[in-house]
């Protein structure tokens, strides 16, 4: 007859117990705990069973689908602010004196001048630039539905008209 001695395994320590519930209730799941605090994925089902909880996961869904719009709108913020920061620039460059040169011809010789302003081209390259980037500004506030987007809209467009950026009717 062949004996099986069983021997107890040790309790799990109280602070990787709090752990592993505090986890369960961010909606990590259950292998990522396992692997976080090194014990047995089982191990972690028993924890959450003993305190009531289950790894759900609609809510895990929904909380990361929340969390990646979250972040999406942050992202969509940022751009704005960079759009606008290039609009501006756009606009200040129209006034600044601009360097222009030559380099070539038979001689292979290299001329330079600096004029008050952009020639014309340019001018109107820049404020292209500037009317596109509050444009892409303006439609960017418009996926946000959130309270106060129609008054970021709303200056924004202002801006816009005082700029003469907008469209001819």
């Amino acid at each position: 007859m062949i004996e099986v001695i069983v021997v107890p395994k040790p309790p799990i320590a109280d602070d990787v117990r709090a752990r592993v519930v505090e986890l369960i209730r961010e909606g990590m799941p259950r292998n990522a705990i396992a692997r976080e605090v090194s014990i047995a994925p089982s191990t972690v089902s028993k924890i959450a069973a003993d305190e009531g909880l289950s790894f759900d996961r609609a809510n895990q869904t929904a909380s990361a689908t929340a969390a990646r719009q979250h972040d999406m709108k942050v992202r969509r913020l940022e751009l704005i602010d960079e759009l606008m920061s290039k609009a501006a620039d756009h606009l200040v460059a129209i006034d600044q004196p601009v360097t222009v040169f030559n380099f070539g011809g038979k001689d292979n010789t290299y001329e330079e001048r600096t004029l008050d302003r952009a020639p014309s081209g340019d001018l109107l390259n820049l404020h292209r630039a500037a009317s596109l980037a509050l444009k892409d500004a303006r439609d960017l506030i418009r996926d946000d539905d959130d309270q106060g987007v129609a008054e970021a809209e709303s200056m924004l467009m202002n801006l816009i008209l005082e700029l003469g950026l907008h469209e001819d009717e």
